[in-house]
């Protein structure tokens, strides 16, 4: 494995008397793209929230890029699974994008020339430089999950962090996406959380099978019974071209 980013240690988390992640360990080297797997209430939002430093753990140890979560944020871009606004609020897609230098300036800075620069490559990046100008209320879910990612990579990430990045959008949309994150994984690591088990295993290096525990495999060693465990219900690994 490359340079360790991520360590967890013996991880538990309790929240309101219940028990989301126990004893949860793993390790996530640089460069990896890993997919966790798992269902709903099996603690991958929660997971990544611990990753963030927004969530404590109840007991267990958590670094990241070798120090406390908290001090890595603006090493970490996050896109989440809902984005709940106001779809009539004036605001266009180049000026979300530009939220997300907050983290690198502060939130009472102006934004200076290298924080337009860089969000005008995060919108060419995922290839909505032609609608920077268009009001994020106009875009559809595709376009609006692709502004999410923009905004995250717009803070310069060395890891990206995604949750359910394709779960409201079409199957071609789907793999425009996965083309995108194939790309990003040149210059980052990704951890990103989903329930397109057939899709992410053609594309992710590990997987994680999390229902409050965890175990990691390699892609081609997942089979449908390991997933059918995870999620308590059968489940079916899909093939696409040759690949799992």
């Amino acid at each position: 494995m490359n340079r360790e980013l991520v360590a967890l240690t013996d991880v538990s988390v309790v929240i309101g008397g219940t028990k989301i992640l126990e004893g949860l360990s793993m390790s996530i080297g640089e460069g990896e793209f890993v997919g966790i797997v798992g269902p709903n209430g099996g603690g991958k939002t929660t997971l990544l929230r611990v990753i963030l430093g927004l969530q404590k753990p109840t007991s267990g140890n958590v670094r990241v890029f070798g120090q406390d979560p908290v001090m890595s944020r603006k090493r970490i871009g996050y896109v989440p699974q809902h984005l709940i606004f106001d779809r009539d609020f004036p605001i266009t897609a180049g000026e979300t994008v530009l939220t997300g230098r907050l983290s690198r300036k502060g939130l009472f800075r102006r934004y200076g020339k290298e924080d337009r620069r860089e969000a005008e490559k995060a919108l060419e990046t995922v290839g909505l430089a032609g609608l920077k100008k268009r009001q994020v209320g106009d875009l559809s879910g595709g376009e609006l999950q692709r502004l999410l990612i923009a905004r995250a990579l717009a803070g310069q990430p060395e890891l990206l962090l995604l949750d359910e990045p394709t779960s409201s959008i079409d199957p071609e949309m789907k793999t425009t996406i996965y083309d995108l994150l194939d790309d990003l994984v040149e210059s980052m690591t990704i951890i990103m959380v989903t329930h397109d088990t057939g899709a992410i295993s053609r594309n992710v290096s590990r997987i994680a099978c999390l229902n409050c525990r965890v175990t990691m495999h390699e892609p081609e060693a997942v089979t449908n019974d390991m997933l059918s465990e995870t999620y308590r219900y059968p489940v079916d690994i899909v093939k696409h071209q040759g690949h799992v």
